[in-house]
């Protein structure tokens, strides 16, 4: 698969060339002549630490290509589906609500924590406590315009492509869009079918992954072309089976 129908190896090569520069980067202070104590030794620090975390998102996005390889080939399918641009059109729209809709919930709820946060140390310590509040004043509005540009964004690659989706087991690759649920500390949360009063019914994935500090949480909302809704059905209980034994029991 070319890098044209695989973005995924197209991000890895990406971060291939970085790992690239962050090598030479290591050994550029000694090449040009560079004092170590002048800022030599820094700079091929930072390198280091450069090369070791591309290197590392590198072979994750080369693992993660060749399993979309896999999965486009037809490896493990459940269902490969295509949609036709009413279908495709409708799922936009709604999708487009209801991301935006989740996000404003959300934002909402981040920034009264961070503004309780901030009026809580400007209350017990004036002085000081202004600074805390203008951090998460400005935290909130960063956080407000990723959020917002996030939405726009998804809704116009939504738009752009007339997307189609493969179903495994362990992922679903939606639109150009890999979620994957087993491997790299990934895990499934949930899986469920629902029926739209208006556009097409939704099989839809709730899934984790590892963070640093905590799990980050994702959901894939996958479109079920009509006619294809008891195959959907079949399709959420062999993966719940799978990867969720204890919702089944």
């Amino acid at each position: 698969m070319n890098m044209k129908d695989n973005p995924l190896l197209r991000t890895a090569i990406v971060w291939g060339f970085i790992t690239l520069l962050g090598i030479f980067g290591i050994f550029a202070p000694s090449i040009f002549g560079m004092d170590g104590f002048g800022g030599g030794f820094a700079i091929s620090l930072i390198c280091v630490a450069l090369t070791i975390t591309a290197l590392i998102v590198t072979l994750i996005y080369f693992r993660l290509a060749r399993t979309l390889d896999k999965m486009v080939k037809g490896e493990n399918i459940l269902a490969h589906w295509k949609y036709t641009p009413e279908e495709w059109r409708k799922y936009t729209e709604k999708e487009f609500i209801e991301d935006r809709d989740g996000k404003r919930i959300l934002f909402i709820i981040v920034s009264a924590m961070a503004l309780i946060v901030g009026f809580a140390f400007f209350i017990y310590d004036p002085e000081n406590g202004k600074f805390v509040l203008l951090v998460m004043v400005g935290l909130i509005v960063i956080i407000g315009i990723v959020a917002f540009l996030s939405v726009k964004y998804d809704h116009y690659h939504n738009r752009k492509y007339l997307g189609e989706s493969y179903i495994t087991r362990d992922g679903v690759y939606l639109n150009r869009r890999l979620h994957m649920w087993k491997g790299l500390g990934s895990q499934l949360e949930s899986v469920s079918y629902r029926d739209k009063e208006s556009g097409p019914a939704i099989l839809q994935f709730e899934y984790s992954t590892f963070g640093w500090q905590m799990r980050n949480y994702y959901i894939a909302r996958v479109p079920v072309p009509n006619g294809q809704q008891e195959k959907a059905k079949q399709i959420a209980a062999e993966i719940a089976s799978v990867h969720l034994p204890e919702q089944i029991g």
